[in-house]
């Protein structure tokens, strides 16, 4: 099975462990915060035969989700995720704080990346953290930036929109390194050192083949579970932000791809 998992097979071990632990000792399994990448493996490797999986995120479409895996017998509840949305209160006279600040002071404190849920900033800034790191997070987080701050516990439901500037590319390959290139105007060789350093994710993993081709089989291993696949790629780069690449299955008159980048916001 790990010959299918390229670069994720210690993640896969530890979900079949998990599957393990669900089947011969009958236990509800709580997993961490993992992204669409992660949650997609989850349903691959533990399939649907006498398990069921669960999936919330402390907001409606949330991006980050905790999974629960556990026997058919089992009737989950929502507490069982044990998920905190807290909302991050403050003045605006420092200017407005922004998902990568909290996500640095969050960092700062010590915290790992997969206790921490989306982190949402509208019109005001929510992040989901597990409730065993919100006891930890309300004692140390004071501040952000220059902006004192006071942590409030919502029990409302709160939708994640995402807002996005949308512009239209023409694309002579798929490869990522023209893809980066193009959609975010840099030049094809800093596109290229950056995929090989790492920074450059492909539907929330890391791809560092610059050869690596967008909308193709590879990254969609999971397509029978259509509920968690993307049927776009979103490109993510360090530094640059993310945009979700959409092809308008239509060329020019040099033979060049018509696609639309939707940058989020």
């Amino acid at each position: 099975m790990l010959e299918h998992f390229k670069g994720d097979e210690a993640f896969v071990k530890k979900i079949l462990d998990c599957r393990y632990q669900a089947l011969n000792h009958q236990r509800m399994i709580l997993t961490a915060f993992l992204n669409p990448h992660e949650q997609n493996i989850v349903y691959k490797v533990i399939g649907t035969q006498d398990l069921q999986i669960h999936c919330q995120g402390g907001f409606k479409n949330a991006e980050n989700q905790r999974l629960i895996i556990c026997p058919d017998f089992y009737e989950v509840l929502s507490e069982d995720f044990e998920i905190v949305v807290v909302e991050v209160l403050y003045h605006q006279q420092f200017g407005k704080l922004q998902h990568r600040d909290v996500l640095g002071a969050l960092m700062n404190l010590g915290i790992k990346r997969e206790c921490i849920g989306d982190i949402y900033d509208a019109d005001r800034l929510f992040f989901a953290c597990t409730q065993q790191t919100y006891s930890f997070i309300q004692m140390h987080l004071k501040q952000i930036k220059k902006s004192k701050i006071h942590l409030k516990v919502i029990n409302e439901t709160i939708e994640i929109q995402h807002q996005y500037m949308t512009k239209t590319f023409f694309l002579s390959s798929f490869r990522l390194d023209k893809v980066v290139s193009t959609l975010y105007k840099v030049p094809r060789q800093l596109a290229s050192e950056s995929i090989r350093a790492g920074n450059v994710k492909v539907n929330h993993k890391d791809v560092e083949e610059v050869s690596f081709l967008c909308h193709n089989d590879d990254m969609n291993i999971f397509s029978s579970f259509t509920t968690l696949k993307h049927p776009d790629d979103i490109i993510s780069f360090k530094r640059h932000g993310r945009v979700k690449l959409v092809d308008e299955n239509r060329q020019t008159k040099q033979g060049n791809h018509v696609v639309t980048g939707y940058f989020y916001k």
